[in-house]
């Protein structure tokens, strides 16, 4: 097995901290402590930090050095923008051609939906635990990236990859996720697999970009009922799932190596 370039493994290993909440929004980012951590230089780390920079997840501060990034509300709504325009677009574009595979994987994850909202419906809990929380996550994201894979445009999931738009959305804190949000996103799902199934290409368009502006809402709303509390009393850090991360990066290796 080839192994992976030092510049590489470090990426990877800033890109997961942060995106699990390890690196903290407005934390700072020591090139020197990760060269150490990592057992490298700081040449392959410094590198790394580059190109998380490039993608938004980490600034440069003058006379601080370089933090996590933290999105303010208009940032948070463009990618929500990014989200509906590529996505719709894909929806629209598969509808009716997508392999019999997809579509029992599409089939799958909104059952795993299902699953997830009976198992807290069953529990004594009004919102997710960490692994329920995943586990919902996991199947939503799952979805999207099965779609948007079966686009086969290269350069849409380049963009995709590029700008984290799926991890940046579900890595941003929220406050704790319940059984209505369960329910509203399996019923888009549904819709959604019932159109590209069906070869309705406007009304798999139309029911995606209803599905992110109804997402777009809530993540919104839930930001500023975030600054009205104040961040840290109402913020919960949530993990991207490590195999739907591994996609991202897969697609993004992939462009790169065509170039």
């Amino acid at each position: 097995m080839e192994k992976i370039p030092r510049r590489r493994q470090a990426y990877l290993y800033i890109q997961q901290r942060i995106l699990s909440g390890d690196l903290s929004a407005g934390s700072q980012v020591s090139e020197l402590a990760l060269a150490k951590e990592l057992g490298m230089s700081r040449m392959p780390v410094r590198e790394a930090i580059r190109q998380l920079e490039v993608e938004g997840l980490v600034r440069q501060v003058p006379r601080f050095g370089t933090i996590v990034h933290s999105l303010d509300r208009a940032e948070m709504a463009e990618l929500y923008e990014v989200r509906e325009a590529l996505e719709s677009h894909t929806a629209e574009s598969v509808a009716g051609r997508l392999t019999d595979e997809d579509l029992q994987m599409l089939s799958l994850l909104c059952k795993r939906l299902l699953q997830v909202g009976r198992q807290l419906q069953e529990s004594t809990q009004k919102t997710f635990d960490p692994k329920l929380l995943q586990s919902f996550l996991a199947a939503d994201m799952g979805f999207h990236m099965v779609i948007l894979r079966a686009g086969g445009n290269r350069r849409m999931m380049k963009i995709v990859a590029d700008l984290r738009v799926l991890s940046r959305i579900f890595a941003t804190q929220r406050e704790p996720h319940d059984l209505k949000i369960v329910v509203n996103v399996y019923r888009f799902h549904r819709r959604i697999l019932r159109q590209l199934k069906n070869g309705n290409t406007q009304k798999a368009r139309y029911w995606m970009q209803e599905h992110i502006r109804a997402s777009r809402r809530l993540a919104l709303e839930s930001f500023d009922r975030r600054q009205a509390l104040g961040e840290a009393k109402a913020a919960m850090p949530l993990a991207l799932p490590q195999d739907l991360l591994e996609e991202l990066n897969q697609l993004e290796a992939g462009e790169a190596n065509k170039r």
